[in-house]
């Protein structure tokens, strides 16, 4: 069975060329580096970034730096001009291979997804080649993942309420690896019955996606509604 979870345009086949192509220590080590750019503690530390993407930031959350690469101990840190010259790629190349990491990882932390079956999908939906890239993108979406769904089945959470919702919109400006443009954000601003304040930052595609899902669930809902009230009807009148 496959998802709707990620659009393979043909300018995403061919990043997903370059990613196949690349050996194995330079795609984990591109694969990090973009992970490190999109996460929220690298966009704090730096007024620009690379990649434009959906975050969840918690601010009960503490950030371990040694966790943050499971390699970081023994892999130098690059900056993008580094990078470009381990990949060895003409520079379009490269800065497409860096656009599908970043949209590839943007969509994986969107969507829950069993990991068999992202483990599938990255092989048969996305056409990657190597099974052991395959199984650094999940050993990377299961670290990123595996604290918000201890967090979702803690006890403190099962009277966790949203009280309180608000919005803005902020501009973020991109670095020169995608060429100075401008990405208006949409930022969801939720505060939760214990005090802790959840922030959800989406473009406008994205927006309109999550606009799109919570339709899809009010129907969901109000199609069982509709179904629990003639046998709610009977049984007023036995």
């Amino acid at each position: 069975m496959s998802i709707n979870w990620i659009k393979i345009t043909e300018r995403a086949r061919e990043g997903i060329k370059i990613i196949n192509a690349l050996p194995y220590d330079t795609f984990t080590t591109v694969l990090w580096y973009t992970h490190r750019q999109m996460s929220p503690s690298a966009a704090a530390a730096s007024s620009t970034t690379c990649t434009v993407g959906t975050s969840v930031t918690t601010t009960g959350r503490t950030d371990s730096t040694s966790e943050e690469n499971p390699t970081s101990s023994s892999e130098p840190e690059y900056t993008l001009e580094e990078l470009e010259r381990l990949v060895g790629a003409p520079r379009a190349d490269f800065l497409l291979l860096i656009k599908t990491f970043s949209y590839i990882l943007r969509r994986i932390s969107t969507f829950i997804i069993k990991p068999s079956l992202l483990q599938r999908e990255l092989r048969e939906k996305l056409q990657l080649e190597d099974e052991a890239k395959i199984d650094a993108i999940l050993r990377l979406w299961v670290r990123e993942t595996t604290p918000i769904m201890n967090n979702l089945a803690s006890k403190r959470y099962e009277s966790n309420v949203i009280e309180d919702v608000a919005w803005k919109l902020n501009v973020q400006i991109s670095s020169h690896c995608q060429q100075r443009e401008k990405t208006p954000l949409a930022v969801l601003q939720m505060k939760t019955a214990v005090g802790e304040d959840i922030n959800l930052e989406m473009t406008h595609p994205e927006l309109l996606e999550l606009f799109n899902q919570f339709e899809n669930i009010q129907g969901e809902l109000d199609a069982m509604l509709a179904m629990k009230a003639p046998d709610a009807t009977a049984a007023g009148h036995q």
